[in-house]
């Protein structure tokens, strides 16, 4: 083989791999880029109070959109424990009243039998 071979193919393998070293430089970049206007629009979502539209089951299944009730999230990490704590129990109570008077109402209008502890006789 000749001598000017052996120029060739280093460089033909140095450009190669450069354009490789580029592209991949190009990819991540994009990418990081890509991942921090994701990480900026989740954080000004967070910070700007917005509550989140829930939906809510209809007795025909369709939801219908309703505003979120409560504190916004992430608030408990700087709320004090104590209230924290009472909301929480508050809102747990809340929510097995209604499933209790979603459950009494089903069971009326099935015409089954009703639980006693359901009723509150218990």
């Amino acid at each position: 083989m000749p001598w000017w071979f052996w120029i060739l193919l280093w460089a033909a393998l140095l450009v190669g791999s450069a354009v490789a070293l580029a592209l991949g430089c190009f990819w991540l970049v994009r990418k990081a880029l890509r991942t921090l206007s994701d990480a900026g629009e989740s954080l000004a979502g967070i910070g700007s109070g917005a509550r989140p539209v829930l939906r809510e089951a209809t007795d025909d299944g369709a939801g219908s959109p309703r505003e979120a009730s409560g504190p916004a999230p992430g608030s408990a990490v700087f709320g004090d424990p104590d209230e924290v704590l009472r909301a929480y129990r508050r809102g747990k109570s809340e929510r097995r009243d209604a499933r209790r008077a979603r459950r009494v109402a089903r069971r009326a209008a099935r015409e089954q039998a009703q639980s006693l502890s359901d009723l509150g006789l218990i």
